[in-house]
């Protein structure tokens, strides 16, 4: 090669990588230390805020009904993922557990939604929540049929929804249920101005809801209690008939024996009511909405779980078209199958339903508590003493 030739080749070359270093600084982030984007991020379309995020129910990593009524009074932050994604998703979640750090005792909570779910199972959740030290009723991971998620997502968060394609935001919901905030948790400036709106919306005063709805239920409940009494079949496959607890107050509910985590805590509730109230007269009724596996034998080892009393405590069971219609028209509650209410449900001495009560929520079960010590009679035992005096006087 001749030396002009040379000289000619290394000056384009140069000129090349000129032209390529100009090139990278042009399309680099304005922050510097932003983290990458991945390309199967949804759509980051403007989302409308300053709305009530509807209230909906999914699985949790722990098998167990993960109902968001819960978190009312909450901070909390919504966020979409799915386990198996290499970079954008473990990304966002090692940020969300950078809050969790800095904000959890302060009473923030976190829910993550798989887009993936054939692959994210409950079990694989758990591994996940492991993987990022993600607190138990701090940081919920929660999966279900896609369709269903693709139908809260997208009429919820008004994001885009599909599998493995999801919004890279964090969605931030206020103490009242409105969504206030949607932010990049992988870029810098963003996860920033996240950082002061939580600051700002935990600091903000919690307005309690009067809760119209509950109290509309309980004023509704009696008019549209077209059913006035049911029969069904208890854990002995003996008849039962609801006439035949007439003059007596009973707490009648749903559930299912392979119920992992809401039926037990829902049926320890209702342990404690039995024995606070065991001296009283207290009835407690339990009906299943899986009849085609909780047969009488199942029905009756559950009972056991909770020693129940089978002349105090009825498990029943039916053909599920009617166990449906009970629900629907004696305590106006839809019922499906494996899928119920968390409700206990008040009954008076002559059948009326008068009341509903939320087992998850602490102040219900203290108002229910403080409804049947005023309506129960008072056991004899507790009146003896004063009995005594008298005797001695």
């Amino acid at each position: 090669m001749k030396p002009a030739t040379g000289i000619f080749v290394s000056a384009i070359l140069l000129i090349l990588l000129g032209l390529t270093m100009v090139w990278a600084a042009m399309n680099r982030s304005p922050g510097g230390g932003n983290l990458p984007v991945d390309d199967h991020a949804g759509d980051g379309a403007t989302v409308e805020l300053d709305r009530e995020i509807p209230p909906f129910q999914l699985t949790s990593a722990e098998e167990e009904t993960f109902d968001t009524t819960s978190l009312e009074g909450d901070v909390w932050i919504a966020s979409f993922f799915f386990t198996t994604c290499p970079s954008i998703c473990k990304m966002q979640n090692q940020q969300i557990a950078i809050l969790q750090e800095e904000f959890a005792d302060d009473g923030l909570k976190f829910v993550s939604i798989t887009c993936d779910p054939d692959t994210d199972t409950p079990e694989v959740l758990r591994q996940y929540a492991e993987s990022f030290q993600a607190e138990p009723g701090v940081w919920t991971f929660l999966t279900g049929d896609m369709e269903k998620l693709k139908k809260i997502v997208e009429e919820s968060f008004l994001v885009m929804f599909e599998t493995q394609t999801h919004s890279d935001r964090l969605m931030v919901i206020d103490k009242q249920g409105k969504l206030r905030g949607s932010f990049r948790a992988t870029d810098d400036t963003d996860f920033r101005r996240c950082q002061k709106m939580i600051k700002e919306l935990l600091a903000e005063p919690y307005e309690a809801k009067e809760e119209p709805a509950e109290k509309e239920v309980a004023k509704k409940d009696e008019p549209k209690q077209t059913m006035e009494s049911f029969q069904l079949s208890d854990s002995l496959d003996l008849p039962f008939d609801s006439k035949s607890l007439k003059g007596d107050i009973w707490l009648g509910s749903f559930f299912y024996t392979s119920c992992p985590g809401t039926c037990i805590l829902q049926n320890m509730e209702k342990a404690k009511l039995r024995n606070e109230f065991k001296d009283r007269g207290l009835k407690l009724v339990s009906i299943t909405c899986d009849p085609e596996n909780d047969t009488p034998a199942a029905l009756a080892g559950y009972a056991e779980r909770f020693q129940a009393d089978p002349s105090r405590w009825y498990f029943l069971r039916g053909e599920f078209d009617k166990v449906k219609q009970i629900g629907d028209e004696f305590f106006n509650i839809e019922v499906a199958e494996q899928y119920h209410s968390d409700r206990v449900f008040l009954v008076n001495r002559e059948g009326k339903v008068i009341g509903s009560y939320r087992t998850s929520q602490k102040d219900q079960m203290e108002e229910l508590q403080k409804k049947l010590d005023e309506t129960l009679p008072k056991a004899e035992s507790a009146e003896q003493p004063s009995s005594d005096n008298e005797k001695k006087d």
